[in-house]
């Protein structure tokens, strides 16, 4: 489908997702979130759908940017949070659960790290599922090994080059 481009704006101080644009091929999506509600819209091929969501809460650690919000959290061995996601293709809220599992150092194009190692599930029973490796030093994610669900469980690796 060509080159995607999702943007989000984040507020700051508290990273949480306010408002998200993604651009791939025929597909357009623009939503603002607010007082624990996403609104906005999804065109594709020229049909727009409106989106209208009843989150309960703010949004966290969602779309372009997720792992590196993730790295901003307080991370240390044992360190656990639970916080939502959105499905947009369902319209549904998903609970993600977070767990630092321990320490590792990992090898990477970019050099090797002493990291973080973060597992991010779906604490509802959704088949998402995600490994970060978070760089003490520097917070960012050195590697990220994450299953897609919504794509027949493909695997996809990302790791830092520079």
């Amino acid at each position: 489908m060509g080159q995607a481009v999702d943007s989000v704006t984040l507020e700051k101080g508290s990273l949480i997702l306010r408002k998200r644009s993604v651009k791939q091929g025929p597909i357009a999506i623009n939503i603002d979130f607010a007082s624990g509600k996403a609104a906005g819209s999804m065109s594709m091929n020229g049909q727009e759908k409106p989106i209208a969501v009843d989150l309960g809460g703010p949004l966290f650690a969602d779309a372009a940017g997720a792992q590196q919000a993730i790295g901003c959290l307080p991370l240390a061995e044992g360190y656990t949070a639970t916080f939502r996601n959105l499905d947009l293709q369902k319209q549904k809220v998903k609970l993600m659960q977070l767990k630092v599992t321990g320490m590792e150092s990992v090898t990477v194009p970019a050099g090797t790290f002493d990291t973080y190692k973060v597992e991010v599930s779906s604490a509802d029973g959704g088949s998402d599922r995600a490994t970060l490796w978070i760089a003490k030093d520097s917070r960012k994610p050195a590697k990220v090994s994450a299953v897609l669900g919504d794509m027949g469980g493909a695997t996809m690796t990302a790791e830092l080059v520079q």
